[in-house]
C-alpha cells in the first residue's frame, strides 16, 4: 500500500516574505553599502532594480532589505505603480495629507488659510514635489515588487509624469536620501528602458536566479527541524529533497512545507514511506505551479516552444529574434512577438545576460516531455529549425540556433 498523502493540507504560502531565509548575501551586502552611500551622496540616491523569473525569490528579498533599511532607522514604504504618476495616491502611501494647488483656501478653526499655508501642510501638486517635501530624519526606501507593469504607461498620458518620477529618483534629483528599491520579471529592465532608464549603476541591476546550495540545504533544514519537528539527522532528507528543488525558492517552500507537515504527522520521525509522500506532494505542487504560469499559453503555443528549446541548454539560451523568427513560421510576425511577450511575462521564458531561456531545469523538462514529442498538425513551412537533421544540411533555407 503506497503512504497517505491526503492529511497533509495543499495550502503553501509561498508568495511573500519567506519563512526561512538564507543566501543572497551579496545582493544584502552591496544594498547596505547604496544606503550608507546614499546618506552622504547623490550618488547612492538612484534605482535598484532586482530582476527574476516567478518563483525565484524577489518578493521574499525585498521583504529582507527592507528590514534591514529600518534597521537603519529608514522610512520604507511600498508603493505601487500607479504612486508614480498620481501625487494623491503617493501622499495616501506616504501617510500625507494632500490638497491640490488649485484649491485657494480652506476653512479651519473659522479662518480662511491662504494657499501657501495650504501647500505647507498638505502637500502638492506633483508625485516629484510629495517626495520633495517629505523631510524624514534617515533616508526613504521606496519598495516598489512587479515592477515590470512600469512599461504598461509607455505611450500612454501618464508616460511623462512617470517617466520624470523615475528620472528624479534614478540621478539622485531628491534633496534627501531616497532610494527606489523595485523587483519584477524578466521584462523589468526593459520596461525601465522605455520610460528613460536605460542605465543602473553598479551593483544596482541583479539578476535573480537560483539560491546557492549551501543556503538552499540551509532552508530545507530549517523546514525539516525547526518547523516540522524532526527528530535525528535530517541529512538523507535534506541530500533528497535538494536532488529535486534545483535551488528554486518556489520549489523550496513546496517541497519543505510537504515535508514539514508530513514529519509532524508522523511525530518527529524521517521515515521513507513518509520521504516517498514527500516527493509525489513535491512533484505534484511543483507541476501545478508550472500549469499555472502557462495558464495564458495555448497548448499548440506550448508545442512550439517545446520544440524549439529542446535542444537549447538552460546555460545557452536563444536571442530574442531568434526566437520570434522561429515562431514567426508557424503564427506570423505579429503573433509571434506577441507569444513570445506573453511567455516572458509568465515566467516560462527568463532573460538572462542577454538571451532567453527556461529559467528552471524541471520546467524545461515537463515542458518538453509533455509537448515537445506529441505529435500536432502545424502549418507547412520553409526548411527550417523544425526539418529532421539531414533536411537542415541541404542548404535550402535553413538556419541552425
Amino acid at each position: 500500500m503506497s503512504p497517505d498523502s491526503s492529511r497533509i493540507s495543499n495550502i503553501v504560502a509561498d508568495r511573500g516574505p519567506a519563512k526561512y531565509f538564507h543566501g543572497r548575501t551579496q545582493i544584502l551586502h552591496d544594498f547596505n553599502d547604496l544606503m550608507n552611500l546614499a546618506m552622504t551622496t547623490e550618488a547612492g540616491r538612484t534605482t535598484m532594480l532586482i530582476q527574476g523569473a516567478p518563483g525565484a525569490g524577489k518578493t521574499a528579498l525585498l521583504e529582507e532589505m527592507a528590514i534591514d533599511a529600518m534597521k537603519k532607522r529608514w522610512s520604507v514604504f511600498k508603493i505601487n505603480y500607479d504612486d508614480l504618476h498620481d501625487p494623491v495616491q503617493m501622499a495616501q502611501t506616504l501617510g500625507k495629507p494632500y490638497v491640490s494647488r488649485k484649491q485657494t483656501a480652506v476653512k479651519a478653526d473659522v479662518k480662511l488659510l491662504g494657499a501657501e499655508r495650504i501647500k505647507e501642510i498638505a502637500g502638492d501638486s506633483s508625485v516629484p514635489h510629495i517626495l520633495e517635501n517629505m523631510n524624514p530624519r534617515k533616508g526613504v526606501l521606496l519598495v516598489l515588487d512587479e515592477a515590470q507593469y512600469v512599461g504598461r504607461f509607455f505611450n500612454t498620458s501618464n508616460e511623462s509624469a512617470v517617466a520624470s518620477t523615475l528620472n528624479k529618483l534614478h540621478n539622485g534629483k531628491v534633496n534627501h536620501p531616497i532610494i527606489l528599491l523595485a523587483a519584477g520579471l524578466g521584462m523589468s529592465k526593459a520596461s525601465f528602458g522605455d520610460l528613460g532608464i536605460s542605465r543602473f549603476k553598479g551593483g544596482c541591476f541583479v539578476e535573480l536566479g537560483a539560491l546557492s546550495k549551501d543556503s538552499e540545504r540551509a532552508v530545507i533544514r530549517d523546514w525539516l527541524v525547526k518547523e516540522g519537528g524532526a527528530k535525528g539527522d535530517p541529512g538523507p532528507w535534506v541530500d533528497a529533497i535538494s536532488q529535486k528543488t534545483h535551488g528554486w525558492p518556489q520549489h523550496i517552500s513546496a517541497y519543505g512545507d510537504a515535508a514539514a507537515k508530513q514529519i509532524q504527522n508522523d511525530h518527529g520521525e524521517m521515515t521513507s514511506e513518509g520521504l516517498e509522500v514527500v516527493h509525489r506532494l513535491g512533484t505534484e505542487r511543483r507541476e501545478a505551479y508550472y500549469e499555472q504560469r502557462a495558464e495564458k499559453i495555448s497548448r499548440k503555443e506550448r508545442h512550439s516552444l517545446a520544440r524549439l528549446f529542446q535542444n537549447v541548454s538552460i546555460e545557452d539560451g536563444l536571442d530574442e529574434k531568434d526566437i520570434e523568427e522561429f515562431l514567426s513560421r508557424e503564427y506570423g510576425s505579429a503573433e509571434a512577438r506577441d507569444l513570445f511577450k506573453r511567455a516572458v511575462e509568465c515566467g516560462i521564458l527568463h532573460s538572462q545576460k542577454g538571451a532567453y531561456t527556461i529559467p528552471i531545469p524541471s520546467m524545461r523538462t515537463w515542458l518538453i516531455l509533455n509537448y515537445a514529442r506529441e505529435r500536432i498538425k502545424i502549418p507547412r513551412a520553409p526548411q527550417s529549425i523544425l526539418s529532421p537533421p539531414h533536411e537542415r544540411n541541404s542548404g535550402v533555407g535553413s538556419r541552425e540556433f
